[in-house]
């Protein structure tokens, strides 16, 4: 078990204990709470992703800058047209995106069945969540009108063909990194150890929980402890106080934004749903986000 394992663990004990205490958690507390903690960790995993770009490689900022926001407006333009086509591309970078994170380490030699174990195992966490909420997931898109059309996604048979299809798809991967010599057998222990923690979680406590404690303590700390490391080995006397102040301008700045195109969208004044909206900005954050993380894992 490594250390971010364990510290999910933790909190899926403290969590646990609490939920029960408190008989339940309302969904405004869930919404209010859960934003806190993305706000707070979520946002700055990817702060830092121009000087992360720049350390990989050599472009000049404008060309950077140029194409990171093109891509995010590219993005939005594609949800004012083809929301569901937006929706279901947002779960496959997404899916690619924490596959990657939860592999970063392994140096595999067929990109190929590198980049297909990233689909499959970041498609897996996204359709256990799915499918242990997925009567969650109706009512909460049927109570908005412009989130309605996603309903015909959360289809029950739909959902479940893929949930057992993609478990076992990607314990047959697991076996086969030990088979190549790519995973220890402790290594594979803790990687299924991990998996069926996530069932447990994602089983136990309702989606935006779920999701949170996931998207916090295995992704976003687990990617900004990445990063920490890649600069304290560039310079030893890199301090995490040094990091911090990395992260702080563009978090205060994305946070910033945020919550003013969130209130705008609560006060009426954009025509959104907040929920609709929340999606639109992670995932036209998120696309970009994850092509400099995948550059920075394999860029020499």
């Amino acid at each position: 078990m490594n250390t971010f394992t364990f510290i999910f663990l933790i909190c899926l004990y403290a969590l646990f204990f609490i939920y029960q205490a408190l008989g339940g958690v309302e969904i405004e507390s869930q919404i209010l709470y859960s934003s806190i903690l993305i706000l707070a960790f979520g946002i700055p995993h990817g702060a830092i992703d121009h000087i992360l770009y720049f350390k990989k490689r050599d472009t000049s900022p404008a060309k950077f800058y140029t194409i990171y926001l093109g891509l995010i407006l590219l993005f939005v333009v594609l949800w004012m047209y083809q929301p569901m086509l937006s929706f279901i591309f947002f779960l496959v970078i997404s899916a690619f995106h924490f596959g990657e994170s939860q592999f970063a380490d392994l140096s595999i030699r067929r990109s190929t069945y590198s980049l297909l174990l990233y689909i499959v195992w970041g498609l897996t966490l996204l359709l256990n969540l799915i499918y242990y909420n997925v009567s969650e997931l109706n009512d909460l898109t049927a109570f908005f009108k412009d989130t309605e059309a996603f309903q015909s996604f959360y289809n029950h048979n739909f959902i479940t063909y893929g949930f057992v299809s993609l478990n076992g798809i990607i314990l047959v991967m697991l076996a086969y990194l030990l088979y190549s010599k790519h995973f220890s057998w402790n290594r594979l222990l803790s990687e299924v150890f991990l998996l069926a923690l996530i069932h447990l979680t994602f089983y136990l406590f309702p989606f935006i929980i779920g999701f949170t404690l996931y998207f916090v303590v295995l992704h976003s700390i687990r990617v900004m402890n990445y990063e920490y490391k890649f600069f304290k080995k560039e310079k030893s006397n890199f301090r995490l106080i040094d990091f911090i102040k990395l992260l702080m301008p563009y978090t205060l700045l994305s946070v910033f934004f945020t919550v003013v195109i969130l209130l705008l969208s609560h006060k009426g004044i954009i025509p959104i749903s907040v929920p609709l909206l929340s999606l639109v900005i992670i995932s036209v954050i998120t696309l970009p986000h994850a092509i400099v993380m995948h550059i920075f894992y394999h860029a020499k």
